[in-house]
Parts: C-alpha cells; structure tokens; sequence
C-alpha cells in the first residue's frame, strides 16, 4: 500500500514537473512537442427531449441533461434526460411550474443524477420565485421536485451546482428577501437535502447577486459573487465542513458586464475572472487561500467570461475572442486572440493539464497549459448549450445534442 502511494504520488509530481517544464519552455518562446491529448469528437447524439441547455457526467461515462419545453397549453415545464453511457437516453417530464433559469445538472459517481432550477408560479398576479430541485438513481425514475428556498433572486443570476467526487452536492443562489448568497447541500447516499445557509451578509458585503462556485474532486468550494457596487467577493469552504468569511477580491464600478467565473483545482488553487466597465480582469488563490490582486487582461468589457484550472495550478480565463494563461509560477500573461471565428463559450481543465474550449458555435478545441494556439477544433456542432470534463471524458451539450471526446 505504501509503495502504491508513493508511486502515485512520484506521478503526480512528475506531471507537475512536466507543466512546469511546459510554461518555462513557452515562457522562452519554444514550441515544445506535446502528446496528443484526446481522441475525435463522436458523432453527435440527439437528445429525445428538450435538454439542452446543461449536462454533467461522471468518469464512468453517465450522464443527465436538462432544460425547458413549452406545453401545449403555453405554460414552461423542466425536461430533464438522463443517460448510462451517452448513447441511449430517456426524457422525463417534471410538470409546470415555470423556469426561470436553465436546469444545472450533475452525476455522483454512483450514477445518481441531481438538477437544480429557478421556477416561478402565481405570475402575472402575484408571482413567487423558488429554487426547485430533483434526483434520480440510476436505473430510476426522478422523484418529485422539492423546493430548496421560496426566496430566489430572479433577476440576479441562477443557481449553481458542484460535485464532489464522494457524490456530495451543493447547491448555491442569491436569496431575494436578505440579498445574500445561500446554500444547500445533499450528501452521497441521502434522500433529502440539508437547511438552506447563508453565505454573505448585506450589512457586509451588500447585495449579492450573481453566485458562481467550483468544487474540486476533495469536496473543496469557492463561491464567488459580486456585492454592494458590483464589488467582488469570494468564500471558502468545503461541501461537508462550512465556509469561512467572504474576502474582498476587487472593487466594482456598478457597471458589471457578466458574473464572476471561478474555477478552483484539486490542490486547492482556484482562478476568478470577470467584466467589468471598460476592461476584464482576473485574480488567483493560493492553495493557503490568499488572492492576488485583481490584474486587467483586456481594457474592453464582454458579456462573456469563462475560466479553468489545473491541478498544477495552471489557469486560463476566456473572454469575449480573446483568452490569457496565468502559468505556474507566474503572472497573467497579455490577451491573446482565439481561433478565428470564435468568440464567447466555455473552457474547462482536467485535474492532469488537458484543457478544452468550445466557442459560442459549438467548435471545440482541446489542449495544453500554455499553448498559443488550439489547433484543429470539432467543427462547429451548433448553439454551446454545456462543456464539461472529467478525467478521462470530456463533453459537449450543442445544438440539442450531446458529443464526447476521450482525453488522455
């Protein structure tokens, strides 16, 4: 047993090594030969119903999807399909109710399946706002949505979903009657969810709006969102242990142009971008949880910001049709352009270093820490719906349809 330790652990440091070798070469301005890092995209697999919209999986390949239909008598139901394996999927109707936010999704490694969503009902004359949840088993049937908060901040951002990699979820939103971040949680093997709990303070940090989180494989989290002046804010904890004060990141402006992304790895580095009037910027944590100052990347806004870590803790922030590298051991470097003709989109990055981007068109491309360039992309598969990645998998959600690619 000792000796299998050491030697994952001779592992992970020789794949730290090499990423740092990696960003010293393209620091110098070399082009290193690399490994391939994923096979072809699959062909695309249409979903059976409308679940476009978000998509999880886990390293066994199972997946859920999810997303929003009209009925015949005009009102919004939740779609959610589920999958084994990718290939065969089966739709589930969860009934009216109204969706305010596209359902986010995720799979524990048991092939449980969880959707989260913002409903509304009551409208036009007296509309409330709620956080609706639902799960599945594999090989089950979804059981009936319950609600997790009557209080949903409905115009401020949707709730968002993490995983960790015992099958503990989280989920996280902006709470309407106190203006502040909010959580719940549902443990592997539970059949309910655990109270609501706040994160922020008003009288603190203002009113929160916006939520975005990341969990890594240990159960980590950093919930970012932006407060009172559109000002930013980060909170650290783990899924089963609590969460610690929110710490100022940056100032605002009151002119925020998208909600803060963050991505956070499993040595416990985590990245955090956004827009705001005039430019883009971005800070990182340290695995001891202290952020940098915030850097500019782009002195012009966009309503699109993504970002993804590694576990080197080699980090990349897209924005709008540009991206920049925050390389191990070093600074953010200058904005560079994306493939031409993409713009917008989602990156993601695996805990070994491979990353992939798709573009707002469903073009996806994968890659190292540090590259200038993406190479071939998948061809553009239609509308980005979702791109997640797993060790070993990677997906994409366009166009109503759900392509994978097999990453080293």
């Amino acid at each position: 047993m000792h000796q299998a330790r050491s030697h994952t652990r001779s592992l992970r440091w020789t794949e730290r090594g090499a990423l740092a070798l990696l960003a010293g070469l393209v620091a110098f301005g070399l082009s290193p030969a690399l490994p391939a890092l994923a096979g072809t995209w699959s062909a695309p697999v249409l979903l059976p119903g409308s679940c476009g919209a978000s998509v999880a999986v886990n390293q066994a390949g199972a997946m859920a999807a999810g997303g929003t239909f009209q009925a015949a008598d005009g009102s919004t139901h939740v779609q959610l399909c589920t999958s084994p394996d990718g290939k065969t999927w089966q739709a589930a109707d969860l009934g009216q109710g109204g969706s305010l936010h596209r359902p986010v999704m995720a799979v524990d490694p048991a092939g449980r399946s969880v959707a989260v969503w913002g409903s509304y009902v009551g409208c036009p004359a007296a509309c409330g706002y709620s956080v609706q949840a639902a799960a599945r088993p594999q090989g089950g049937s979804w059981g009936a949505a319950v609600t997790l908060s009557a209080h949903l901040n409905f115009d401020r951002g949707g709730p968002a979903l993490g995983i960790d990699s015992a099958g503990d979820v989280i989920a996280a939103w902006d709470d309407i009657l106190d203006q502040e971040v909010t959580y719940a949680v549902l443990r592997a093997g539970s059949g309910s969810w655990g109270p609501a709990q706040t994160l922020s303070t008003e009288s603190m940090q203002g009113e929160a709006h916006n939520p975005s989180l990341a969990v890594s494989p240990d159960g980590s989290v950093v919930v970012a969102f932006t407060g009172g002046n559109d000002a930013i804010w980060a909170i650290s904890g783990s899924i089963t242990g609590g969460f610690s004060a929110p710490v100022f990141v940056a100032a605002g402006d009151y002119g925020k142009d998208s909600a803060p992304k963050v991505a956070l790895d499993d040595a416990g580095q985590a990245s955090l971008a956004w827009s705001r009037t005039g430019r883009i910027e971005a800070a990182t944590r340290s695995p001891g949880g202290t952020w940098s100052a915030a850097a500019v990347l782009a002195s012009q806004a966009s309503s699109s910001v993504a970002a993804a870590v590694d576990s080197a803790g080699n980090a990349i922030a897209v924005f709008g049709s540009s991206f920049s590298w925050h390389l191990v051991g070093g600074s953010w470097g200058p904005a560079a352009p994306l493939p031409a003709g993409s713009s917008g989109g989602l990156v993601a990055a695996d805990p070994a270093g491979t990353f992939v981007y798709a573009d707002s068109g469903g073009n996806a491309f994968t890659f190292a820490a540090g590259a200038t360039s993406f190479g071939t992309g998948s061809g553009s598969r239609g509308s980005l719906g979702d791109l997640k990645i797993v060790p070993g998998r990677a997906v994409m959600l366009a166009a109503d349809a759900v392509s994978t690619q097999t990453v080293n």
